[in-house]
């Protein structure tokens, strides 16, 4: 018998990234920025192609299957994204369509569950049973292993921590169109809105004190001048990362308390991109606020490959998933 490969993808709000390996681990891999056209069909297609791409040459039954990693909300019944906040559709058959495509088994996950698997099989998590990947990107998401088995819930859901909602208050409304979730405050999409809704609500004396800030006298659109301008000194930006700080902290003691894990990784491009600003704040402070044993707190060794490492082991051993 050959060797067996799968591919694994991930589905970012703004591109998709493909893998093809073995069991032994990512063999190639690729990344596309998507076009996200009025028709559910086109965005589907633009998955396809990017797959056949990598798996050109290979022959037939070399392919064990293929597992989609994805935001949610998630429909694993029917194999579908169901009105995913970073998407416009209600509905994306997603499984159906790669199957079809591919003629072999397709499977669908919740990219923090992905995520979390591949940090249990590959990184900081191996060798334990509780383990928790916090992602903290364009979105704030999780992925909890309890008792070693990846929790799920009962659409594929479960663990959506990034829309806990840690202002009772609701300044900031989610992508999801909930307001005082965690991600409306701390994710790359939102980072930019709480800055502006921070600079608005400074007082007097403060904005005084400010006049010199690049950040709060230019136009704030991009998370990552908040962090670059913070670390040049900037004094309102040294603001708005300390309060991010401060929420990402409460939100990390929910998830010590909701789930006690042994360790909690963190991961996502908001997080890799800034390790000092999102880690110290939460390591220095979750005592404070977690009544459970606070685990092990880092930056995911895996870098932006948790997800994908995940998503390829499922094809393998549904049973990660519990198929």
């Amino acid at each position: 018998m050959g060797k067996k490969y799968a591919v694994g993808v991930d589905l970012g709000a703004t591109k998709v990234r493909v893998c093809m390996g073995t069991r032994s681990g990512i063999v190639r891999k690729t990344a596309k920025k998507m076009i996200i056209s009025k028709k559910v069909e086109d965005y589907l297609a633009q998955i396809t192609a990017i797959m056949e791409s990598l798996t050109k040459g290979m022959t037939k039954g070399e392919l064990q299957g293929i597992c989609v990693a994805s935001p949610g909300p998630l429909d694993l019944e029917h194999g579908s994204l169901s009105h995913t906040a970073n998407l416009p559709y209600p509905e994306v058959q997603v499984v159906a369509a790669l199957k079809e495509a591919f003629s072999v088994e397709a499977f669908l996950v919740n990219d923090a569950n992905a995520a979390a698997l591949g940090e249990l099989l590959w990184g900081a998590g191996r060798g334990r049973r509780n383990v928790f990947y916090l992602t903290i990107s364009t979105g704030i998401g999780g992925g909890a292993v309890v008792d070693g088995r990846l929790l799920l819930g009962k659409d594929g859901n479960a663990a959506e921590i990034g829309h806990t909602t840690i202002d009772s208050a609701g300044k900031m409304v989610c992508g999801c169109g909930r307001p005082g979730h965690w991600e409306a405050y701390c994710s790359g999409r939102a980072i930019p809105g709480f800055a502006r809704l921070l600079g608005e609500e400074l007082g007097e004396k403060d904005r005084k004190s400010m006049t010199r800030s690049r950040l709060l006298n230019g136009k704030i659109e991009d998370a990552a001048v908040v962090f670059s301008e913070a670390r040049r000194g900037d004094p309102f930006a040294a603001r708005v990362v300390a309060e991010i700080g401060k929420l990402n902290t409460i939100g990390v003691a929910n998830v010590v308390d909701a789930y006690d894990p042994e360790i909690l990784t963190i991961g996502g491009g908001v997080a890799l991109n800034n390790p000092d600003a999102i880690l110290l704040p939460i390591v220095e402070r979750v005592h404070a606020y977690a009544i459970n044993r606070v685990p092990v707190v880092k930056i995911t060794p895996l870098g932006d490959d948790a997800g994908l490492l995940g998503a390829l082991s499922v094809p393998f051993d549904p049973r990660l998933i519990g198929r």
